[in-house]
């Protein structure tokens, strides 16, 4: 494919150094926001232009009322009012993918109208196509229309080219806006083994300084388990697809929502908002991307086009952008040449099953059931011919899976990135597939899961011998209290003696002969310090002392403190001492 330039100033929109955008073009505008849709919206011609989600649709009709709108809700009946009308101008349609097949093109013919000779068609973030036809495959509808339409283009600040070969057969050119000064955003790329203290500790420090931030993760189920292990439900807005709005209300989450509003403190947003959307704030808003190739695998997401996209949405700019992520050496990804011989090898076989000869209606059913049960299915067209975006798509997986499997590979995909980029790698003795195993043995039973979270509090205390209780319980979450009680109070050789069973260890909970940092060698030193064998001390002195040096000392008991705890530490004898109840101590029951 032929590639041109054209260059262009800083501050200069895309409309002052073209007048339209050239069909059989593939723009590549290099920067989001300059202003490519909107030259397409006052061309002079009539235009259907696709986006691939609602919320862009709903932005740019509200920039511009005369545009008419085609997503869900409109109907085909409405489509064909509009071109009915009398409106003056030109016509401009802005529509989904699913729109423009199932709405706008129906609506064309029904009304007797030329579309392909007499409308441009382009196809907005261009990109989206091959990377989201693998699990939203009407996003790919238009493809086959694309190539018949006289005037078409397609445009993304972050194109991938096509393998599809006609766009070398209608003669496609990339068209490419080049900046003339610096236009790259600076980046922290944190790479982690733990992207939840990551995230906890920035939190920490944007809510200190009163500063908003977005973060885009592609998960909503992961994305709500995070609002509740760092206790963001009265502080945090949810971005996302109506279906997954329902969803998390189901869950009991309500500040959620499938089109732009107001932001709160921490605001997520997933796929539906990476690109296109224009977020026009007062104020730049701290950005993080987040990656968790465990619990999440779909926010693994492409450095050179998904992060450009997520961190360009905001038209005022970003305080500071940081892409956080893990990695995991065990992921598999292929080279692209096993992918393409894979690829091949299911077409022939799928191609000599489609061309087996029937004799009957039920031979015939019977083959039309063997072709839908085979997994190539999915990369054919409607006229069963090779889905090319299909293709695309297998290898944009591959290669992005590739990307998270070292710390190395992410840093080698930010290479071509548009990225004034600073990597810090951050690791912690708990991780995040130490989540998911937590979260795995649960499914197991009780008990596999009080000996995983033992192991793991195990490393955390030899990582950090001083580590508080609440420490251990922001590492691990608030679901783990009773575990990270059990093994400050116990300690983890008791907890295995009691066969990780949870009612014989809250039985050992109550008991205060089993509290292990009752009897430390810092309580020792302490008790020993302030009393001594022979000492005749009033029962209330000594309860008084030892309930104050346990609150000192964080010790989590919750048990009465009475000559039982001061008992721990010497042989007592009662006795009176000026008519009050006292205790006389004998003989200390340790040595330190």
């Amino acid at each position: 494919m032929i590639i041109r330039d054209i260059n262009i100033d800083k501050g200069s929109w895309l409309s002052e150094v073209m007048e339209e955008i050239p069909t059989n073009t593939i723009l590549n505008k290099v920067m989001t926001g300059c202003g490519a849709t909107t030259l397409e919206i006052n061309a002079a011609r009539h235009s259907i232009i696709i986006e691939p989600n609602v919320p862009v649709i709903i932005g740019k009709k509200a920039q511009h009322d005369f545009l008419f709108a085609v997503y869900e809700g409109t109907t085909r009946e409405d489509v064909k009012a509009y071109l009915a009308g009398e409106e003056d101008g030109y016509r401009k349609i802005i529509t989904t993918p699913e729109g423009f097949d199932k709405k706008v093109l129906p609506a064309m013919y029904e009304s007797g109208i030329a579309v392909y000779e007499e409308y441009f068609l382009l196809f907005d973030e261009c990109e989206k196509p091959i990377q989201d036809v693998g699990y939203r495959g009407d996003i790919y509808l238009p493809v086959e229309d694309f190539f018949k339409f006289k005037g078409k283009a397609m445009v993304s600040a972050t194109p991938i080219i096509p393998s599809d070969p006609r766009f070398e057969e209608q003669g496609f050119e990339m068209l490419c806006i080049v900046p003339t000064y610096d236009y790259c955003k600076e980046l922290t790329v944190v790479v982690t083994n733990n992207t939840v203290h990551v995230l906890r500790k920035l939190l920490e420090r944007y809510r200190k300084a009163g500063e908003k931030v977005c973060i885009f993760f592609n998960s909503t189920d992961a994305t709500l388990s995070l609002i509740q292990t760092l206790k963001l439900q009265e502080r945090s807005k949810v971005f996302c697809s109506e279906k997954s709005v329902r969803k998390l209300k189901r869950e009991g989450f309500a500040a959620v929502s499938d089109n732009l509003s107001e932001l709160a403190e921490v605001n997520f947003f997933t796929s539906r908002f990476y690109s296109a959307v224009d977020i026009k704030l007062d104020y730049q808003p701290n950005v993080i991307v987040l990656t968790d190739v465990f619990h999440a695998p779909h926010s693994m997401i492409d450095p050179q086009t998904e992060v450009v996209q997520a961190i360009g949405r905001f038209r005022n700019g970003v305080a500071k952008a940081y892409h956080v992520t893990n990695t995991d050496s065990k992921l598999a990804s292929l080279p692209r040449e096993t992918l393409i011989q894979q690829l091949e090898s299911k077409e022939a076989i799928y191609n000599r099953v489609t061309a087996i000869p029937t004799a009957n209606d039920i031979e015939k059913a019977t083959l039309l059931e063997a072709i839908g049960g085979m997994d190539y299915k999915r990369f054919v067209t409607r006229e069963n011919k090779r889905n090319w975006f299909m293709w695309d798509n297998a290898w944009e997986d591959e290669k992005i899976r590739a990307y998270y499997k070292y710390p190395s590979a992410v840093k080698t995909a930010y290479k071509d990135a548009p990225f004034h980029t600073r990597f810090v790698k951050y690791n912690q003795p708990t991780t995040d597939e130490d989540r998911l195993r937590r979260k795995q043995a649960g499914l197991k039973s009780t008990k596999e899961l009080w000996r995983e979270v033992v192991s793991q509090l195990d490393r955390l205390q030899a990582a950090n011998p001083d580590a508080e209780p609440s420490y251990m319980l922001d590492e691990l979450g608030e679901e783990c209290a009773t575990m990270v009680k059990a093994h400050t109070i116990l300690g983890a050789k008791r907890i295995e003696a009691l066969g990780y069973d949870r009612r014989k260890i809250e039985a050992a909970l109550g008991s205060i002969e089993e509290n292990q940092q009752l009897t430390s060698e810092k309580m020792q030193q302490a008790v020993y310090s302030r009393f001594h064998t022979g000492d005749i001390v009033p029962a209330n002195e000594a309860n008084a002392f030892m309930r104050q040096l346990i609150s000192d000392n964080g010790i989590p008991f919750e048990g009465r403190v009475d000559r039982k705890v001061i008992g721990l530490f010497f042989e007592l004898e009662d006795c009176k001492q000026n008519q009050a109840r006292a205790l006389k101590l004998g003989k200390k029951k340790y040595e330190f």
